[in-house]
This record gives structure tokens, sequence and C-alpha cells, in this order.
């Protein structure tokens, strides 16, 4: 070991000399340090390697997750009730598990499972892949700093270490309950395929699939918890009858004819890592086994001579199959790999043993992926208009073009763009080029297909889209650009976003829409998260003119969409509190943006209590009600005014709904404005009286003059005898010209109420 260290210090020093460096030699001494930094994560994968292989596998990869538990339980009993899993004890122990696997998939000499466990190789094997992390993560930084020419640009080099450094640390870290809801949506649309090729329903694979993840995310604590109680039960018996051990455990085995199966399954869960055993927790015939899960020595690839051997920036294993077979029967070695490999290895799996289906796979996979935004949030869409598979004359070639999904709900129009994804991602440091393109595949192409429709929409103050119907383009409706106040441009795919998803905003081609709306992308299984968090039509819309004015800013790093959900759940304006920060830094990570997500499925409680919500006054949360009720036009916006203000605005917002509520039973009709910059003018009604449009548009037009804003928006509620809303509209004013006839009269009462307002103040 002490001359891989000489080595990685000689590294050091020599990037830290080119990085402080600004002359001509500095791209030479960051190449040279990086193919330094390159041989010695050659050198310590091997290391790693022949740790490895030196263990028994089955009683390592018990053994590896017996001390992940007894490291967690050490640290619930210190932090008691603010305990939260420590994700650097999750990532340290993944990436040793990640390491089993690619050995144990690459290698068809493995050790007997006859030998012992020796915890001195296992201690060192945690401390030979923590040092390969560290360099591997001193190679990202010193290879990408290589692109910076001198007095050049960062952007590439920053772009090139995000994508290096997330291939590395940011793979599968999230919770595993949703498993099931995943697969049934995504492999229903093959279940003829499935069925004829590996003799299961698509519905009874993905039920195995979450028995999996659920016995390894649950099933150490319950084999523990069955040893105790049989250990109890034992005790008892003795104590009573002055039986010994044998005869105790005897007596229980004669009243219950299951207890030994029962306490033999515990001891290899616990021991064997029996919660990770596909054989034992799931029903999958041999084909579907042999198709997700590798025997030994059957990945040729990975640990193959040449750059970068056996190293994490080779493509591991477990992103191309999730298991492994060790002896006669098959594991997962991380639940976490289960998600984002499974599907593309069925797919291959499949289409291996059924060549013949890969159009249809193709084709049923592209619709699935078009419609999973609607299907989805079918209650929150229920009244969008939708229109699928569209056709347009490109403004710009005057060729008939497709786009995938259109969706108009209020002032929002949604156009997505699906794609069908990527089997394997290349890693970026041995092929940068083709890394990027894969991501260019996954975001580029929707990009430039929903910047085409914008364009397109904008070429004229109406436009036409169409249908292929018998060959013919079938005008199916018209849409005009000023009617929408906000265009969301969303690129989906059936690809998980995680390891590459924070340099996506990176690529220079992704620009702002029109110069104004930033591009989205997103994973068919976060929309399944997001379902769950946004419930109404007004929070998934809220979260996403978030979530896209996030999108927009440079140098603001969130991960995935579990990091912007949680973002949004903990800050409301997340995007605004990123914009603050960015005054002061170059660069902007939330810390721990997931938690409020993580932390609600980490329990079993999210079956039955409602996820975590920002939380509303009940004044306001009976407006955002009866807005989602009524549904008048321009009611979207209404509820994104509401929505935007943080606890403090609603507060005060809410007292004042309170307060003139209370009084309509003396003053048939209320009336106040809030808010300075984008002022909202709020009229409280008696059941059967309301005001006319021309006396709102005076009032409008006068709060425009006293708030000195260009426009106001106005809302008017109409309460029952009960004090609930039974009617409301929803309209906006604009600044009144000085040229209007009845200009002098407005501004004479704006500035009558402006010094009442003084007066009160």
């Amino acid at each position: 070991m002490t001359d891989i260290n000489d080595e990685i210090l000689r590294a050091q020093k020599i990037a830290a000399q080119a990085l402080s460096n600004k002359g001509e030699n500095r791209r030479e001494h960051l190449l040279q340090a990086a193919d330094v930094l390159r041989k010695v994560m050659e050198r310590q994968s091997l290391q790693v390697r022949d740790l490895i292989l030196s263990q028994p596998p089955i009683p390592l990869l018990g053994y590896l997750w017996a001390q992940f538990h007894m490291s967690v339980l050490a640290d619930l009993r210190e932090k008691g009730e603010d305990y939260r899993p420590d994700k650097e004890i999750i990532q340290t122990f993944q990436f040793v598990l990640e390491y089993a696997h690619a050995v144990w998939s690459s290698h068809d000499q493995i050790d007997d499972e006859k030998t012992r466990i020796d915890e001195g190789k296992v201690a060192s094997l945690f401390e030979a892949l923590e040092q390969l992390k560290n360099t591997t993560m001193f190679y990202c930084l010193a290879s990408s700093a290589a692109r910076i020419e001198p007095d050049g640009d960062r952007q590439s080099a920053d772009t090139e270490f995000h994508a290096k450094s997330t291939w590395v640390l940011n793979r599968g870290h999230r919770y595993q309950v949703l498993e099931e809801e995943f697969f049934t949506f995504v492999l229903g649309p093959h279940a003829d395929a499935l069925r004829d090729t590996y003799g299961m329903t698509f519905d009874a694979i993905a039920a195995g699939i979450q028995a999996i993840t659920n016995s390894i995310r649950t099933g150490f604590s319950i084999a523990a918890e069955q040893m105790q109680e049989g250990m109890e039960q034992a005790h008892a018996i003795m104590e009573k009858s002055g039986a010994g051990l044998r005869n105790a455990i005897e007596k229980i085995k004669e009243a219950d004819s299951d207890f030994a199966a029962k306490m033999s399954g515990a001891m290899h869960d616990i021991f064997y890592g029996g919660i990770c055993n596909l054989s034992r927790h799931t029903n999958f015939t041999t084909p579907l086994l042999e198709d997700i899960c590798y025997s030994p020595g059957d990945n040729s690839e990975f640990f193959a001579d040449g750059e970068f051997k056996g190293t994490p920036m080779r493509t591991l294993p477990s992103l191309i199959k999730p298991g492994i077979k060790l002896g006669d029967e098959y594991y997962v070695t991380d639940a976490q790999f289960v998600r984002d490999s499974t599907y593309r290895a069925i797919q291959r799996g499949l289409l291996s043993r059924l060549p013949q289906y890969r159009e249809e796979w193709n084709r049923r996979q592209k619709v699935l992926i078009e419609q999973s935004f609607p299907a989805i949030f079918k209650h929150q869409l229920r009244e969008a208009a939708t229109y699928s598979e569209i056709f347009f004359k490109n403004s710009k070639t005057g060729q008939w073009v497709e786009s995938d999904l259109v969706m108009t709900v209020d002032d929002i129009l949604v156009v997505i763009e699906a794609k069908a994804g990527v089997m394997a991602m290349h890693s970026p440091a041995i092929n940068f080029e083709r890394h990027e393109r894969a991501i260019r595949e996954l975001i580029i192409k929707a990009y430039e297909q929903c910047k085409r429709f914008t364009e397109y929409l904008a070429s004229a103050s109406e436009v036409s889209i169409y249908n292929m119907i018998n060959g013919n383009y079938v005008e199916i409706g018209r849409l005009r650009q000023q009617d929408f106040r906000v265009i969301l441009p969303i690129g989906l795919t059936v690809e998980a976003f995680t390891p590459f998803s924070a340099m996506s905003k990176d690529l220079a081609k992704i620009e702002p829409l029109l110069g104004k709306y930033p591009f989205i992308s997103m994973s068919v299984d976060d929309l399944f998260v997001l379902n769950r968090y946004l419930p109404t039509t007004g929070e998934l819309f809220h979260y996403l003119e978030v979530r896209q004015q996030a999108a927009g800013i440079p140098n603001a790093i969130l991960i995935d969409e579990v990091d912007h959900l949680g973002a949004y759940i903990s800050h409301n304006r997340f995007d605004v509190v990123m914009k603050e920060q960015l005054e002061e830094a170059d660069m902007v990570i939330l810390d721990s943006p997931s938690d409020p997500v993580d932390k609600y499925f980490e329990g079993e409680t999210w079956k039955t209590e409602p996820a975590p919500h920002q939380e509303y006054p009940g004044e306001l949360t009976s407006v955002l009600n009866a807005l989602d009720r009524f549904r008048p036009a321009g009611w979207l916006e209404m509820d994104t005014y509401i929505r935007n203000y943080n606890s403090s605005g609603r507060n005060n917002m809410a007292k004042i709904f309170m307060e003139l509520q209370a009084t309509l039973s003396l003053h048939p009709i209320r009336r106040f404005l809030f808010g300075s910059e984008n002022p909202l003018q709020v009229w409280l009604c008696r059941d059967g009286i309301q005001p006319t449009l021309e006396e709102m548009r005076y009032q409008g037009e006068v709060g425009c003059l006293v708030m000195n804003a260009s426009k106001i928006l106005v809302l008017r509620l109409s309460y029952d005898e009960k004090g609930e809303i039974n009617d409301l509209g929803c309209t906006s004013f604009t600044k009144p010209y000085v040229t209007q006839p009845n200009y002098a009269d407005l501004k004479r009462q704006a500035e009558h109420q402006l010094a009442r307002a003084m007066e009160f103040s």
C-alpha cells in the first residue's frame, strides 16, 4: 500500500501545481496527474478484487449486510428520535456491495463457501474501496480540469466533472417502496410477450420485484425479531420446566411445526444474505432469473485489460444486470440496483429469446412513455385537452413534422416529447463524447422537438394542429400563444436520470424556449412520486412552474427530481432561494433537499398517511379548494399567486380573509388589496350580491394606480349563510391610460384610498 500512497501523493502534488499554474504547461501537468491517478485506480481496483475473491461469497454478502445493520442500529441508539439513516454509511456499503457484485460477475473462480470469513480482510476491503473512491474523485477533478485551455471557458470542464463525479457517486440512492407500481406500469404493455417468454404475468413480475426490495429493506429486522421471539419462547419454557435449551426447543417444535423452518430462515437472512435471495423471496422462473442475473464470470468487460480496468469509471455490471448466481441460487446484492437496471435487463433478455418482438416492444414502449403523463396524472389532468401524435408544418422548413403530446389546462400549455432511452450508459471517463451523445439522445432531441413546436406556435397569431388519419392530415384544433401564461416543455424517458441529471442543464444547446420557457427533463418513475405528493391540479402545476424556473438557473445543482420535490416542500419557491444564494456564490447545492421525501418512505406509515405537503391556513385552503372546484378561466394563475407566498404571507392574507368574511352580515360586499409588486384585489360578497364587471374594472384600475402596478389580479368570492364559498370568478385589469376619459376620476380615487391607508396605518 505504501507505494500506492506515494503515487497518490505524487499525483496530487502534480495536480496542485498545475491548478495553481496558468502557464503553458498547466494542461500537460493535469494530464500527467490524471494518468498517474488512473494507473493508481487500476492497481487499487485489483487489490479490491483480490480481497473480495479471498472470501466466500454468500457468507461475505451476509456479513456485509449484518455490519450495515449494526452500524444503523448503533446510529439509532445514539440519535434516538432524531435518527435519520446516515447517507455516508449507505454510500459506503453500497459501494462495497456494488464491487462484490462486479467481482463475482467477472470471475468464475470464486472461493469455496466452506471457508470462513476473514474479518481483518473485510476491514481491509472497506479501506481499499475508500481509497479507490478518493483516488477516483481526484482523477475526475484533474482530468476534467485538463479540458480548460489557458484563459478558456470553465463550462466544458465543469460539465465533464459533473458527469464523471455523478457517475461514481449518485447512482440509485433512493427509497424502495414504489417498485411494484412502477414495474406494473412499464411492463403492462408487454403482458403477452412476458407470459410467453417467462411463464409469468407482468403483475407477478412486478410483485416479485417489490418482494425482493421489501426483503432487503426490512427483512433483516424481521429476521432479528423472529430470532428474538424464538429465544424468548425457549427461555420461558426453560424457566417454567427447568428443561435445557435443547429440550425447550424440541417442545416448541412439537407445538409449532414451522418453528425450525422459521428459525433456519431467520438465521439464513441474518448471516448468509438470505434477505437478498431472489430464489427464496420471489417466484421468478429460471429463464427470468437467468436474464436479470449474471453467473460468475459472465461479465468479460469490467476487468478486461485496458485503461480503467476494474475501476468505477467503467460500467459496473450492476448497471447491466442487478443479480448474481451464487451456488444454485440467485441473489441481488443491493435493492437499489433492481430499479436502476432490471427493466433494461428484462428487455434485453426477452428480445434475445423473442427477437421478432423487437419492433413491437419499441412501439409499445414509445406509446407508454408518450401517454405516461396523462395516465399517471389522470386526476390532476381530468379536464385537460389532450392532443396525441400531432402534426404541423415546421415553421423553418415547411416540412410536416410530429410532436408526441400537447395538453392545455386553463392558461397552461404542456408540450411533451418522449424518448425511449438507452440500454446502458457509456462511462464519461472512457468516452465522454459517447456519454454526452447518449445524454443528447435522452435530452437534446426532446428539447429540439419541443423547441420546434413552440417556434411553430409563435410563428402566427393562431396555428393549426393535425392528426394523420388514413394518410391525410386532418385539423383537430387551433392554438394561440397569447392564450397561455405558461408553456411547459418536458422531455420524458423511462430511464432513471440520477447518474447524469446534474449535467443536463449544462449542455450548451439547452436554453429557454422562446427566450423564457426553460426545458424540463423527467423520468417516468419520477411521475409516480410527484403524483403522490401533488394530488391536485393546482399543486402539480405550481410545482412544475417552480421546477421550470429552477431548470433555467445555471450553476444551481439539484441531482434529480426527488431533490427538486423535497426542495419545493421545504422552501416552496426554492428557485428564488437559489437565485438569492447565487448572488454570493458561484454555485449552489442545497443540503439534503430530498430528506422530506426520503423520510416519508423510510417507515411503513406512508401506506396510510398522506405525504408531507406545504401548509396553508384554513381560509386559504378553502379558497384553493373552491378554485379547483369551480375552475373559472384564469383560475390556475390565481392558484399560483396564492401558492407563491411563504408561510408569513399566507398567514397575513388568511387573517384579512377571516376578518372581512366575519363582517359580511353587516356589509354585503367587502374588498381589499394585497401584495405590492404583484397586487391582488379580492372581493368578498354575500350570496346573491356581487359587483358588476364595470365596478370591478373601475376598482381594479384604481388598484393599479394605488399600487403603481401595470396589472392587477382580481378574485371575487361569494359566501353562503354557512360561510362557505359557493361561487367565484377570476379576472385581471391593466393600469389605465392617461388618455382614458375617466383617468382623472380614477386618479382622485386612488389618491383618496392611499390617504386612507396612510391614516389607518
